[in-house]
């Protein structure tokens, strides 16, 4: 396959149209490119990629060109860090053919620059790229010269998994625009938010200032739950045009916060009088759409899905709140598991380890297969890192890591889904092709052993979840919650590549484990050296450190197992242990459900399981990163909520 670009490729968010007439008989396509494409047959919008990989590589996929006669292909370049793609220099690579022998390549094809698309733009948020900005008043285009660039190396897809369905929206409301309620600060977390010049489309002068004049009217739109996809507007102005399109997964009290999960959720386009066709190049996850816009014009909405059309849709029997919340479980895991598990479909569409642990359990589920699963994972085997020690692994992937950022918790998170990988599968292939990886993981981590083979002082970002455990105090020193993790890891390796030794090693941590940190009554969260002693710290506890115990069969210990599944989890009143800090929903909770079904407590988890997640069921039909709206309300992990119902109603 050839592959090519055009212009320059070294361009921030640059957008290549490649164009070409079949006046042979084809009957098939296969197509590479990054950073993302659509692909547009005789004008209708077919199909979306690519299926992410790592740099270097990039993955075939083919589509059914059978009676075209035109191909329109748009290809992004955006070189720029984020955590949805690699920062690599874009490419175009495609073979059209019939009956297996190539027609046409990519040289065939004919390519423009528009300078509608504008490149000078602020973030979408800190970890996507650019805000899409289009002034369709320039219709200029550059007619460009196509040049061969590298080839990568090519692996197989798993195919286009989203049917693109056309979903429309409910009117809620218009008239003139009297500003947001709440306006957040711009996110500046991972990178700068705004990173265009003076020059460019900056946020707060050309929308936030610029809309605040009272000349602006809004249309506000609702859909019947949060969905991923291609917003698609047809406009009739009747003068010329500005519009800006924004929107948000949930309102609270019915009340607009800009910027509520942290991200500019903004497209500005200008259009010229008369009809307009717009469809928007990137996705995005909303319940709520809100048009601001200036001039006089009408304006036709609907939404082209991206999510996954090939679930199973059986509800089981369900009815009342836990089909409502199966229903939810299932509408994220359709947007989270596209070409790979992403955590959100809208502020990161990024590929993070540890989340993907419990999503490979969903995709298990709700297809039977882990054809995304085995993709993923084979991403992060190949990946190559410089920013990080060859030894370590990328805490999210495909994206960019800064120097020496990693979580050293999410890499013994990766061992532990290739065991489940293996167990689900009995794919050995995938196994044998990460030993190396795997083996390097071990070679790291030994480097932090102590004299009782716990891992001490771990670095960069030790993240244990979103709760007390995670403060500085309660993960220095020898955190306990990581050892946990080091324990199952290691028999996991163990039980791999039948290393019997790793075995052993495994037994005398869980043992130092028991010894450092139980008393006999809870685990404390970590130890810290005084006078070169450990002394475990004993008003540091968390329930979720207690969970990883329980989860990963730390201790078999009838009083303590009667306590925690009793005692504590969501029922738990405040004033009950309050030295213990509470979990949150991820990753605490999750361990406490699945233990309690271990335990046959289905009764409880069904309990539990409505008293978590229905709130969020019932405001946006998707599951939650958190237990509050501050964040994303669609993520990928909360999606195995749907196995552990059906698996308590047995």
């Amino acid at each position: 396959m050839k592959f090519v670009w055009a212009g320059d490729r070294s361009e921030r968010y640059s957008l290549r149209i490649f164009s070409i007439k079949l006046n042979n008989p084809c009957d098939k396509m296969v197509i590479c490119a990054v950073d993302f494409y659509r692909v547009f047959l005789d004008g209708k919008f077919t199909s979306y990629g690519p299926e992410r990989t790592a740099e270097g590589y990039s993955r075939k996929r083919e589509i059914d060109v059978k009676n075209v006669k035109e191909i329109k292909i748009e290809v992004s370049g955006y070189n720029h860090q984020s955590y949805c793609v690699d920062r690599q220099f874009p490419f175009f690579g495609v073979e059209i053919l019939k009956d297996n022998n190539v027609i046409y390549n990519a040289l065939d094809f004919s390519c423009i620059t528009p300078l509608c698309k504008k490149t000078d733009v602020s973030r979408f948020s800190g970890q996507r790229t650019g805000l899409e900005v289009y002034d369709y008043t320039d219709n200029r285009v550059i007619n460009e010269t196509l040049y061969e660039v590298e080839a990568p190396i090519l692996l197989d897809g798993v195919g286009d998994k989203s049917k693109y369905e056309k979903v429309d929206f409910s009117l809620i409301s218009n008239g003139k625009f009297l500003g947001f309620e709440k306006i957040m600060p711009a996110f500046s977390e991972f990178n700068p938010v705004n990173v265009a010049s003076e020059k460019g489309f900056l946020v707060q002068r050309d929308f936030i200032d610029k809309t605040a004049n009272g000349d602006y009217k809004e249309i506000n739109y609702l859909l019947e739950r949060e969905r991923t996809g291609f917003i698609s507007l047809k406009i009739n102005a009747k003068e010329e045009t500005e519009i800006f399109i924004v929107t948000d997964e949930y309102l609270e009290d019915g009340k607009w916060t800009f910027r509520r999960s942290g991200c500019n959720d903004l497209i500005s386009i200008k259009v010229p009088k008369g009809e307009s066709d717009f469809l928007s190049f990137e996705p995005y996850a909303f319940k709520y759409l809100k048009i601001i816009y200036k001039g006089e014009a009408d304006f036709t909405i609907s939404l082209i899905t991206l999510e996954n059309g090939y679930v199973n849709n059986d509800t089981f029997n369900l009815g009342g709140e836990l089909l409502d919340i199966f229903s939810s479980a299932k509408a994220t895991f359709c947007q989270n598991a596209v070409d790979i598990f992403t955590d959100c479909p809208g502020r990161e569409r990024a590929g993070w380890l540890c989340d993907s642990f419990f999503t490979a359990r969903a995709e298990r589920f709700f297809t039977g297969k882990n054809e995304i699963e085995r993709a993923f994972l084979e991403n992060v085997i190949i990946s190559k890192t410089p920013e990080l020690d060859y030894r370590m692994v990328p805490k999210s992937f495909p994206s960019e890591s800064n120097k020496d950022h990693y979580i050293p918790n999410w890499a013994m998170w990766f061992v532990l889904e290739l065991k489940d990988y293996l167990i689900r599968t009995n794919d050995k292939s995938l196994i044998d092709m990460a030993k190396e990886r795997v083996y390097n993981l071990l070679d790291f981590f030994k480097g932090y052993e102590n004299e009782y083979l716990l891992l001490e002082d771990l670095e960069s970002w030790v993240f244990v979840e979103w709760s007390v455990c995670n403060k500085q105090d309660y993960v220095k020193g020898v955190n306990f919650p990581s050892n946990i993790l080091y324990f199952a890891m290691l028999e996991a390796v163990s039980f791999m590549y039948n290393d019997k030794a790793l075995m052993e090693k495994a037994k005398t941590i869980k043992e130092n484990v028991i010894k450092l940190s139980f008393d006999g009554e809870f685990f404390a969260d970590n130890a810290l050296r005084e006078n070169g002693r450990l002394i475990r710290q004993d008003n540091h506890l968390s329930e979720t450190c207690q969970y990883y115990a329980l989860f990963f069969k730390v201790i078999e210990d009838k009083k303590f197992e009667e306590k925690m599944i009793k005692e504590f989890g969501p029922f738990r009143q405040d004033d009950a242990y309050d030295k213990v800090g509470k979990s949150a929903p991820f990753i605490g909770n999750y361990l406490r459900l699945y233990y309690l079904l271990e335990k046959g407590e289905k009764e409880r988890v069904k309990k539990e399981i409505i008293k978590y997640f229905y709130p969020m069921a019932k405001k946006t039909g998707t599951l939650w990163e958190h237990n509050e709206s501050k964040a994303s309300c669609n993520h990928g992990f909360a999606s195995a909520v749907a196995e552990m119902i059906i698996k308590a109603l047995d």
